[in-house]
Parts: C-alpha cells; sequence; structure tokens
C-alpha cells in the first residue's frame, strides 16, 4: 500500500514555509495524541505518529528536498521505516501538551508524556488501567427518546485490603535495583553507523520504580481486583447505529493506585418492523387502495412519537412520497432539531371478485372511452 503525501498529511501546500509547517503540525499532534483524542488508543497512535513522520521530513530542510526531489525514496530512514528514536524535533513542540493540560515539571501531566515519548525525560510509570467497551443494544424507539439505566460493568478495581497500594501490614514500596526507580530501563541499539537508545518499561517493577517487599495477599501485590461496577448509563435522543460513548474514569484501576482507563459504550440500534432510519430522516411504507389514491383521504399513520394524521392527496401515484416535518429522529447535539418522516405510498390493486367486477368493467369502459397519451399522438403523427 502506498504511502500517503507527506503534506497532504499535514494538510499544507507544498510551497509552505516553516512557521505553516509546524503550526500544522502542532495542531494535529494536539487532536491525535493518544492520550488526548477522542479515537480508540490504537488509530490516535497511528495518526499520531504519522504526522510526526511527516513533520521530521518536512521541517529539515535538507530531508525536505530529498523528498520534493525523490519522494519516500529519498528519505526511508535507514530502510528500518520512521521510529521515535528518529525523532529530531521534540523541542518544537515539548511545550504543547504542557500548555495545554497544564502538565508541569514533575507534574505527570500531558507535557510529560510528550516528553516521554521523544526522549525527552523520565517516561511516566504504564500502570495506567485498561480501557473497556461495553455494548448497548437499542429499540428505535429507546434511541428516539434516549435512555438512562443502570449497567453493571466488570473491571478491575482497588483493592480493599490494602487501598490500591498493593502493600500489606507492615509492608513497604523499596526502590526497584533494577531501574534504580525509574521505571525504566534503557537499551543501547547499533542501527549502520548511527547508534540509538530506547527505552522501555523496567519488568520487574512493571513502570512504577519500587518493588513492595510483603505483598499484599488479597491483591498479590497488584494494588487491583476484580469487580462489578455499577454505573448510570445516559445514552442521549438520536443516538444511531455505531455511536460511541467515551467515560473518561470508568475503566479499569491501574496497578498500584495507577490512572483508572476509560469506558466506551457502543450503541446498536436493532432493525425495526414499520420504519427505515437514514441518518436523521425516517422513512415509512404505507398501503392504500386505488379508491384512496383516486378521490384521496385523510388517514391515521405511525410515527415514533405516536399516530398522526396524514392527508392523502387526491390523484396520489404509487411511489410518491408524502413528508411529516419534524417526525423525524432527533438531532443528537441538538435534540430539539428532529428530521422528517417520509410516508412512501403504494398503491395496491386488489384481485376482482364477483361483486367488484362489474364495477372494475365500467371503469375501464369509462376510461376506454376517452383517448389515450399513446391515442393522441397517433392521431397527431399519423
Amino acid at each position: 500500500m502506498a504511502k500517503k503525501d507527506y503534506y497532504e498529511i499535514l494538510d499544507v501546500p507544498k510551497d509552505s514555509d516553516e512557521r505553516t509547517i509546524k503550526k500544522a503540525y502542532r495542531k494535529l499532534a494536539r487532536k491525535h495524541h493518544p492520550d488526548a483524542s477522542e479515537e480508540s488508543p490504537e488509530i490516535a497512535e497511528k495518526k499520531f505518529k504519522e504526522v510526526s513522520e511527516a513533520y521530521e521530513v518536512l521541517a529539515d530542510k535538507e530531508k525536505r528536498e530529498r523528498y520534493d526531489r525523490y519522494g519516500h525514496k529519498g528519505v526511508d530512514f535507514g530502510g528500518g521505516g520512521f521510529s521515535w528514536d528518529q525523532f529530531s524535533h521534540g523541542g518544537d513542540v515539548s511545550d504543547l501538551f504542557g500548555q495545554i493540560f497544564g502538565g508541569g515539571q514533575g507534574g505527570g501531566g500531558m507535557g510529560d508524556v510528550f516528553s516521554q515519548l521523544f526522549g525527552g525525560g523520565q517516561r511516566r510509570p504504564d500502570n495506567r488501567g485498561d480501557d473497556l467497551r461495553y455494548d448497548i443494544t437499542l429499540t428505535l424507539e429507546e434511541a428516539y427518546k434516549g435512555i438512562e439505566k443502570e449497567v453493571e460493568i466488570p473491571r478491575n478495581g482497588n483493592c480493599g485490603k490494602c487501598s490500591g497500594s498493593g502493600a500489606a501490614d507492615g509492608g513497604s514500596a523499596k526502590t526497584c535495583g533494577t531501574c534504580g526507580g525509574q521505571g525504566i530501563v534503557r537499551r543501547m541499539k547499533q542501527r549502520s553507523f548511527m547508534q540509538t537508545i530506547t527505552t522501555d518499561n523496567c519488568s520487574d517493577c512493571r513502570g512504577n520504580g519500587k518493588i513492595i517487599d510483603k505483598p499484599c495477599r488479597d491483591c498479590r501485590g497488584s494494588g487491583i481486583v476484580a469487580i462489578k461496577k455499577k454505573i448510570k448509563l445516559r445514552i442521549p435522543p438520536g443516538a444511531d447505529d455505531g455511536f460511541r460513548l467515551r467515560m473518561r474514569g470508568q475503566g479499569s484501576a491501574g496497578p498500584n493506585n495507577g490512572q483508572k482507563g476509560d469506558l466506551y459504550i457502543i450503541v446498536n440500534v436493532r432493525k425495526h418492523e414499520l420504519f427505515q432510519r437514514q441518518e436523521n430522516e425516517i422513512i415509512l411504507d404505507l398501503e392504500i387502495t386505488p379508491a384512496q389514491a383516486v378521490i384521496g383521504d385523510s388517514m391515521r399513520v405511525p410515527t415514533l412519537s405516536g399516530n398522526v394524521k396524514l392527508k392523502i392527496p387526491s390523484g396520489t401515484q404509487s411511489g410518491d412520497i408524502l413528508r411529516l416535518k419534524g417526525k423525524g429522529m432527533p438531532d443528537i447535539t441538538r435534540p430539539s432539531l428532529k428530521g422528517s418522516q417520509h410516508v412512501r405510498v403504494n398503491v395496491k390493486v386488489p384481485k376482482p371478485n364477483g361483486k367488484t367486477r362489474k364495477l372494475w368493467e365500467e371503469l375501464k369502459k369509462l376510461d376506454s372511452e376517452k383517448p389515450s397519451f399513446l391515442d393522441r399522438m397517433r392521431n397527431t403523427f399519423g
């Protein structure tokens, strides 16, 4: 699969100056950072790395010249593809997340995460809890009105015995001898003529920098146990199939009082026996008799908010669509704004019986006395 153009990734013209490229990257880095994005962690991480690779090339005069001349082959990063240890512009944006999210020196905020990604500081312990997914199925009526209900979510919670610390009574956390309390171990790699240093979480202390000498028996020193948590769930009116709701901090607890993950609620809407949905519009198929189509009628039809009166105009044709304004689905961002319900008319022709056959024959006779459009054309051009 061909790689995307770097200018296209950053959404900048090819003649952009350094300032424009940097501004574009900062905007996209903020949008796709895995700890700040509304996207799934996998998608956010992929996009964040993609925009960083593009910036690494376009922010460097020499690399940009090679790219403009030879394309991706001119900047293949030594044949091994782009990796974080090759990102040389961390200083250009190291302040970005600290400014936005309030992360400061030693504050454990977003600025720390960003600098850790590029090796500019001590890495944060990897003790954040897991994100969880909960699928809920709604009827179309429930999606129309929105719901509030309490659900039970299995997840990891803080151990009640040790209050999440992982240490039993009398136990304490001591500095890890493997990583010296940093929570990370560094490894040197030789790549051609270039040496790079990579960092990984310490496996002995799981990135915490400390080891508990007397672990809690209930949680075996992890600080977490399996629990079932009741959560009040609110799905707003207008949710469509595939709608995703993110509940921050409602996922699993992290080891040793680590940060809780997030809970993602995924909505599935069950197919309705009468209504078809197209975004905020509702479609209803309605059968009427030939007499109703010819003469017209007034009849009650179902909607998601109850039955309403619908006027069938005289001369309605099969396939005509009659609109009921404001009887569709609510807009999920503005529930007071609703789409329309479109009633698609189908004229059902009955099979004649002994009583009705003569009437149909009389109607046919009356119709034949009036020249058809085809007959009039024949007379005109014959």
